[in-house]
């Protein structure tokens, strides 16, 4: 009886020793498993990463654009016979405009970019019913991401599609950002360098990404956060071109941005050297 006990107690042993293994050898293969799942997340987020870095962002070429605009009525009493007599100018006072922009290079040109209601501020809105012969004093600041603080001067509005091109000279940043030859691609994804509600410093702005979604009217619409301050600031392709500027958000969702169509960008630009190789050195219109 002690001998089949003895017996009974070994191969319970061995029954023992032999599940104990084969736990062993589930566990290690679940270790194996997860360990293997953990490596080619690691590989996927590497790949997004690497995607990432493609991205190099012109910050350096940003500049935060500080306006005061004039608005001087031309004003003139009339006469017995309505004709105009002590015609004077009227000043309106002086406003604040904020904004952001961004040098740039197209062709052999270089300029400074931004939205047209950035450097005219309000006389942005009431342009088309000041009186004739009235006029805009505008006056132009630049604070780059450099450092530097540069004067600018008005080269060209467009009205309707709410553009101003600046003549500037950044005087160290030598790499500066080109137009796309290309039209954003939809559902890509694009990002801007802008400051919305004025936040930057010395070394520092927001780089803001987002999806192309299309077209509606005159604006193409970018995922893209904007706030009062951002206007003006560029958007870029994932080949760190520009593709248009921000413009307008939506009011119940700050989440999107309104830019100007990369077509009429180029229009723009090419109507801005003609009037160029004119001598026309300033034009609102």
């Amino acid at each position: 009886m002690q001998a089949f006990f003895t017996y009974f107690m070994n191969i319970s042993f061995l029954l023992y020793l032999f599940y104990s293994k084969q736990k062993r050898e589930v566990k290690i293969k679940k270790l194996l498993l997860n360990s293997l799942l953990i490596f080619f997340s690691f590989l996927g987020l590497s790949s997004c990463a690497s995607i990432s870095k493609n991205i190099v962002p012109h910050q350096k070429a940003f500049a935060l654009v500080k306006t005061i605009v004039e608005v001087q009525l031309y004003e003139c009493e009339k006469g017995p016979k309505e004709e105009a007599k002590n015609c004077r100018y009227n000043s309106l006072g002086k406003r604040a405009a904020i904004g952001s922009g961004t040098f740039f290079s197209y062709k052999s040109k270089i300029a400074f970019l931004t939205a047209g209601h950035v450097c005219l501020g309000p006389a942005f809105e009431i342009w088309n019913s000041l009186p004739p012969g009235s006029r805009v004093v505008s006056e132009l600041l630049l604070e780059s991401y450099t450092g530097h603080k540069i004067k600018g001067k008005i080269s060209y509005v467009n009205l309707k599609y709410d553009v101003c091109i600046v003549e500037a000279n950044h005087p160290t940043v030598k790499r500066l950002p080109k137009i796309s030859l290309y039209n954003p691609t939809l559902h890509n994804e694009h990002y801007s360098i802008a400051a919305p509600a004025s936040i930057f410093d010395i070394g520092m702005v927001p780089v803001l990404q987002g999806l192309y979604v299309g077209d509606s009217k005159v604006f193409s619409f970018y995922t893209i956060p904007a706030a009062p301050g951002a206007s003006g600031g560029a958007i870029y392709d994932s080949s760190n071109n520009i593709v248009g500027l921000v413009q307008r958000t939506h009011s119940h969702f700050s989440h999107v941005s309104l830019s100007i169509k990369h077509k009429d960008l180029n229009d723009i630009l090419e109507r801005y050297m003609s009037l160029q190789s004119q001598g026309i050195k300033s034009l609102i219109e």
